[in-house]
């Protein structure tokens, strides 16, 4: 039911690496290489970390025609990995590079979750990722992450600024929340989820018609949703769903939620995973002052500002790009 929010996005969280020897560098910045062999241990760490929270077949889906998830991928690695190097380097220039001492805390940190990881263990000496390789990491991670601080302690944000934001996006601070159960007689194969033939469909239609007359009838909706619900997962507990906000259910089936009074049962609701009979079980709704969200806006603006910094930095240093190298790289 709920959306899954764009995969592309996990790349922001930033796992640094470093940039040594190769024969062909996947990029070279400011002089300094993007080895192929690193890139190819930071794409390998991603796509673990992916298979993991979304299963091993998402690498190699094609997303659009003649494009596979993985290169995708491997593009926005690319880019990061280089605005990661530029942003090293400028945190060089400033002193600001990560003291021997918190490195070493660090690491030790780290090798002593790794080893309660056996799984992980495994797959770092599978890709010859070694404590050279990941201590080399925690020093450029710690030494972006000096620069950040440093940043947001010399970069102001004033009063009339964070009004001004407050103002324009007031819409993202209400709290505006529907907590929902629902049946679902599902229009879809629940394992190869290829939409049910046109009779198919028309038997599911007569049994939501079916279940919804039960419902109206004043039969208890837990129990029905329990017994005749397609969405196994929320079926166990009455057809639950818990809260949700504008955004993460589809449409069809938001439209219908937030449209309703709690208490209120919709009519037969029509998604592209089936039929949908919804019960409103309570809602939420807040406007949030300026006073209660103004450090949020600070945070907000600082990121702003640091984003447009390192955007600054990335347009003035000199990088040569070999996209096409990068993509060649199996991981």
């Amino acid at each position: 039911m709920k959306k899954i929010v764009s995969l592309l996005m996990v790349i922001m969280l930033g796992i640094g690496m470093t940039a040594c020897g190769s024969k062909k560098p996947v990029a070279v910045v400011n002089g300094v290489d993007i080895s192929a062999d690193d890139f190819k241990k930071t794409v390998a760490t991603y796509k673990e970390s992916i298979s993991k929270m979304y299963g091993k077949d998402l690498w190699d889906q094609e997303i659009k025609k003649g494009v596979k998830y993985k290169d995708e991928m491997k593009k926005a690695i690319l880019q990061q990995m280089i605005q990661e190097q530029v942003v090293y380097q400028e945190a060089k220039k400033e002193k600001l590079e990560a003291k021997q001492s918190e490195v070493d805390k660090q690491f030790k940190q780290l090798k002593e979750s790794i080893k309660k990881d056996k799984d992980y263990e495994k797959f770092l000496k599978d890709n010859d990722i070694d404590d050279e390789f990941l201590k080399s990491q925690l020093t450029k991670d710690i030494t972006i992450q000096n620069f950040k601080n440093n940043f947001d302690k010399n970069t102001k944000i004033t009063e009339a600024e964070m009004k001004k934001y407050y103002e324009e996006n007031k819409n993202n601070y209400v709290d505006d929340e529907v907590k929902a159960s629902h049946i679902l007689i599902s229009t879809v194969d629940q394992k190869t989820n290829k939409p049910f033939s046109e009779e198919k469909k028309k038997e599911a239609k007569k049994k939501a018609e079916e279940v919804y007359k039960k419902v109206k009838a004043g039969d208890d909706f837990s129990k029905l949703a329990k017994e005749y619900s397609d969405d196994k997962s929320s079926a166990v507990n009455g057809g639950d769903l818990g809260f949700f906000s504008k955004g993460q259910m589809v449409p069809e089936f938001e439209k219908a939620a937030f449209g309703m009074d709690k208490g209120e049962i919709s009519d037969i609701v029509e998604s592209q995973f089936g039929y949908h009979i919804i019960k409103v079980t309570d809602k939420k709704y807040k406007e949030y002052t300026f006073d209660e969200v103004k450090n949020n806006i600070k945070q907000n603006l600082l990121y702003k500002k640091y984003t447009e910094k390192v955007n600054e930095l990335v347009k003035k240093a000199k990088i040569e790009k070999n996209e096409e190298e990068a993509l060649k790289i199996n991981a």
